[in-house]
């Protein structure tokens, strides 16, 4: 009987699954596809427009600039209009940069294309994350969370194979129509789907009665009963104007400054928003680092792009057992021993004076990044589902800001590092920082999350 119940959970789990993949999972592919494909493209761009290296580097950059930029201005869209509309707006917005990117005929024109491309980009996201924090039960939030973290991977992986015959029959310009293309169909695909909340609605409902043999949201407020809670906790919440050991009403301005989430919600996003930017950013490093590290034991170019599509390739195949992982055994069993693992990494860097040994770090550092897949998108949404049920766009805005504000200061801080004291302090320093980050995870995930 035990073993029939087991069959029919999942079955609930793999049908929840499937609906989330026509209006979740198949706009995140293609939408990643086409920034993938056009990100290497981008240096190339400026280079034909006069930039030196230097430029060239700086205006790639924009892109992760654009997306920390987007994340505040995108809750509020989310809260707005909803996930759905969202996710049209960035479309449309990425599909008018790409077209501005490869008519640019300066610099200028293009650095504003690929900064308004990071812009969609975040906005897009976050519509995503919203829209799985809002509809995954907590039991498999991680699994369906880490699929979302696969589609990045892929589309950044096949990207590149989808520009290089084309930039060998038009030039290297007319990759950005692929990104275009790509929006395109995600706006097809968003507007000839059903409404998915109905569909998710109805499927979640079967899915929690049949794990606890009754609705799990008789007494909850609507608010939480999307998400499946039944006490919201406002330890670390800055309360709003009102509220019992809140602030005064006569303070207009306060209560206007509460609307920013990274102020409302400080007190979380200082301690896992921090831990997170870590991890986020030793995630960023190791795709700097490893390329340089190559460079600098004069292995060929064709070797290291060889080596590094290897070690794209493990990180891809492990992105599902990182939601398996978190569900059965909690989020610390992902998040610590990821970082731990990326920080090893960096700190053998300095050993790798021959190519077999790069070959096995960067493969530690893929096995260790691709068993964390989702674990930031997870862990912001059980965040937003205890602390912000009734503005989980606002919260997963701000924290979204301060996981990628960690993504774009990795590379600069591997720069300046570099350019003091040489690479292997740039990896030192690194991966000193990561078992930091790993200290902060052991810590407050039991903390803020519990689990």
């Amino acid at each position: 009987m035990s073993e029939e119940s087991s069959q029919k959970a999942k079955s609930e789990q793999t049908d929840f699954l499937h609906h989330l993949f026509v209006p979740v999972y198949m706009p995140a592919i293609l939408f990643a596809t086409g920034e993938g494909s056009l990100i290497p493209i981008v240096p190339l761009t400026a280079k034909a427009l006069g930039a030196n290296l230097a430029t060239a580097g700086i205006i790639s950059g924009l892109l992760m600039i654009g997306v920390v930029l987007g994340d505040v201005p995108s809750g509020f869209i989310v809260n707005k209009w909803g996930e759905t509309v969202a996710m049209r707006i960035a479309a449309v917005l990425a599909i008018v940069s790409a077209i501005f990117c490869w008519h640019a005929t300066n610099l200028a024109v293009l650095a504003a294309g690929v900064l308004i491309i990071g812009i969609a980009s975040a906005t897009f996201n976050l519509a995503r994350h919203a829209f799985l924090t809002a509809w995954t039960p907590p039991w498999y939030r991680a699994r369906a969370m880490s699929l979302l973290g696969g589609t990045t991977r892929i589309g950044y992986f096949v990207g590149p194979f989808i520009a290089s015959p084309l930039i060998a029959l038009a030039g290297s310009r007319s990759v950005y129509w692929i990104h275009v293309a790509a929006c395109i169909i995600v706006l097809v695909v968003l507007q000839v789907t059903p409404d998915p909340e109905k569909l998710l609605a109805a499927n979640r409902t079967r899915a929690e009665r049949r794990r606890d043999g009754k609705s799990m949201n008789a007494a909850v407020p609507s608010s939480a009963r999307r998400i499946g809670i039944s006490h919201v906790t406002s330890q670390g919440v800055i309360e709003s104007a009102g509220a019992e050991g809140g602030i005064s009403e006569s303070s207009a301005f306060m209560t206007r400054l509460l609307r920013f989430p990274l102020i409302r919600y400080f007190t979380v996003l200082c301690r896992m928003g921090t831990a997170a930017g870590i991890l986020q950013m030793m995630r960023a490093s190791r795709q700097v680092i490893l390329p340089l590290w190559g460079v600098q034991l004069n292995i060929s170019a064709p070797h290291i792009a060889l080596i590094m599509g290897v070690a794209g390739a493990v990180d891809l195949s492990l992105f599902y057992t990182s939601g398996q992982i978190m569900d059965r055994f909690g989020r610390r069993w992902a998040a610590v021993p990821v970082l731990v693992g990326i920080s090893i990494g960096h700190l053998l860097m300095p050993f790798a004076q021959a190519e077999w040994t790069y070959v096995c770090i960067a493969i530690l550092i893929s096995v260790a990044n691709g068993l964390g897949s989702g674990i930031v998108m997870t862990l912001g949404a059980d965040l937003a589902s205890r602390y912000a049920p009734d503005n989980m766009p606002g919260f997963l805005s701000g924290w979204r800001m301060s996981t990628d504000s960690g993504s774009a200061i990795g590379p600069l801080a591997i720069s300046g590092m570099t350019a003091l004291t040489g690479l292997w302090s740039a990896a030192v320093l690194m991966g000193s920082i990561g078992l930091v980050g790993a200290f902060m995870m052991q810590r407050f995930i039991p903390r803020f999350i519990g689990k």
